[in-house]
Order: structure tokens, then sequence, then C-alpha cells
């Protein structure tokens, strides 16, 4: 009986992820605090540049980029955000992503 108990809660798990694996394209959402010029790029696991979403001066707000990994293969891909703003204190931000198909 648990072995049954075990394979329902599984399937039920992996059929409401079902809808999120299989789109393709993934919303990468950032803010800037003051006018800055902004780049955000994608990454594979060998450093390899695989996007750039954002190369601009922006100014100050809540932004969304997105990503279309349609032509990738599975594995881990890092997005890089990168704020210079005007008086020069520059942050980078690397996150996670793992693209399941």
């Amino acid at each position: 009986m648990k072995k049954y108990l075990i394979i329902v809660v599984a399937l039920i798990v992996f059929g409401c992820n079902s809808s999120i694996l299989d789109d393709p394209s993934t919303r990468i959402s950032y803010s800037i605090p003051e006018p800055s010029h902004v780049k955000l790029s994608v990454e594979n696991s060998y450093n390899t540049l695989i996007a750039i979403l954002v190369d601009d001066n922006l100014p100050a707000g809540s932004f969304n980029a997105n990503f279309d990994s349609s032509n990738l293969a599975e594995g881990m891909y890092f997005y890089i955000l990168e704020i210079k703003p005007e008086n020069g204190t520059e942050t980078k931000t690397v996150k996670k992503m793992l693209l399941v198909k």
C-alpha cells in the first residue's frame, strides 16, 4: 500500500509542473534603484555566453526581460545582472536557472 501511495503522490506533483516545464520562455525580473547602465546576460556552466538580454542605460524602476530557452539543452544556466550607476559603484548579481525539458 505504501508503494502505491508514493507513486500517486509523485504523479500528482509532476503533473502539476508539466505546464511550467513545457513553456520555453522565462521572465527575469529585476529592479534598479537609480539610473544606471544595465547588462543582463545568460551563460552556461562552462562560462560560455548564451545571450545578452539587456545592455542599455535605464532609469530607476522595475523591469522584466524575456529569455527563450527553446533551442538550449537541459542543464544549469546562470543569469548575470551588472548594474553600473553614474557614481561608479558597480554591482554584479549571479543567479542559477535549471532548464529541464
